[in-house]
């Protein structure tokens, strides 16, 4: 007997041992398995770039922009994530800073001494990482006179360093304010008031369809504000646009919402609602069953009904807007220097988070990087 006693004890705590190790075992598989929290990129006057904690609702890491000159404006990530292309300086110059480090490792001036480049709003990395393109507006300066000329597409290699300069060029057409890349990489699309998709190669205009020179039945033409290249994660663009659906008893104002599938290229557009409320900019769910509109108020959207579902009235007007990865939490920025949280299914605000150093964000692009 007292030979077996301390046999059972040992096999009870041998298993009392195991049972903790195997527990341990599946709670640490369990914590590498949960998907990472989201870290956001914003900017702001006069020459910030911020990447905040979504979790944390803080700045996790901030960065002085060389050469700014005052405003950072549109904001495309390379495809891993690391790498963040501004424009800055008046929208003629475009930089790459590593997000880790804060260290610039991409420049190009788009202008010269005879020549003056402003690129309003519209650049795009490539699917592979390995090219960005920008539409340019030159303005030849001579010495008693300016010489507009005529728009174009500049391609720059991304591992150019800080003296890049164009690999290639070819015609673009005006009034264009945003470029999306096809999965694919072969080619993207050129928005402004017309859609057109390019060939990235050689610059061939593959096709156009119409935006403004749109053919809905009984709808007025439409106008938009586009300027948020934001596809992410759906890999949709999503736009407001607005036009007068023609009645026998008068003209309504409407509210539709254009997508746009970069993959299949799908393009449509749905009336949602008769204009009550401005919108500037929207983001499709991730389970593309919502879509979520910011300005003044804050827009929730039924996708499939094509109807309204909620609207919250919000401390001042954002423009930009971004969903969180799992689709739970909705975040503003794009104005002043907060950065909202809110409740996806209740529009409630959770938290604002202010911008240290911060005047304006100013139509800055407001990001999402995912389980990084």
């Amino acid at each position: 007997m007292s030979l077996a006693r301390p046999h059972r004890t040992w096999t009870a705590g041998f298993a009392l041992a195991l049972s903790l190790c195997m527990a341990q075992h599946a709670y640490t598989a369990t914590r590498a398995a949960a998907p990472a929290a989201d870290l956001l990129v914003t900017a702001a006057k006069p020459d910030r770039l911020f990447v905040i904690d979504a979790a944390a609702r803080a700045v996790r890491t901030q960065h002085q922009v060389a050469g700014a000159n005052g405003q950072i404006f549109t904001i495309v990530l390379s495809p891993d994530q690391r790498i963040a292309f501004l424009l800055v300086d008046r929208m003629e110059r475009i930089v790459g800073i590593d997000l880790g480090s804060g260290r610039e490792v991409f420049r190009a001036e788009l202008s010269t001494s005879a020549e003056r480049v402003k690129d309003f709003f519209a650049l795009m990395v490539t699917p592979d990482g390995k090219e960005l393109i920008a539409y340019e507006l030159p303005t030849q300066l001579k010495p008693s006179e300016y010489v507009v000329e005529e728009p174009r597409f500049a391609v720059f290699r991304t591992d150019a360093g800080l003296t890049a300069r164009p690999v290639r060029s070819y015609p673009a057409p005006r009034r264009i304010h945003m470029l999306l890349a096809r999965p694919n990489g072969q080619s993207f699309y050129a928005l402004g008031f017309d859609l057109y998709e390019y060939d990235v190669k050689t610059g061939k205009l593959l096709g156009t369809r119409g935006i403004q020179k749109w053919a809905l039945t009984d709808h007025s033409q439409p106008d938009l504000l586009a300027f948020w290249p934001v596809s992410e994660p759906t890999g949709v663009f999503t736009s407001p646009v607005y036009s007068e659906l023609k009645k026998a008893g008068g003209n309504v104002p409407m509210t539709a919402l254009m997508s746009l599938n970069l993959k299949s290229g799908e393009l449509a557009y749905a009336d949602f609602e008769p204009l009550s409320a401005l919108i500037f900019s929207t983001i499709l769910s991730p389970d593309r069953k919502h879509a979520y509109g910011v300005y003044t108020t804050l827009t929730s959207i039924d996708v499939d009904a094509h109807r309204l579902e909620k609207r919250v009235p919000l401390d001042h007007t954002f423009y930009a807007v971004n969903v969180s990865s799992d689709g739970r939490e909705i975040y503003l920025g794009g104005t002043n220097c907060d950065v909202g949280f809110y409740d996806a299914a209740k529009l409630e605000k959770k938290a604002i988070l202010k911008l240290p150093g911060c005047s304006d964000q100013t139509l800055s692009t407001l990001r999402v990087i995912r389980g990084k």
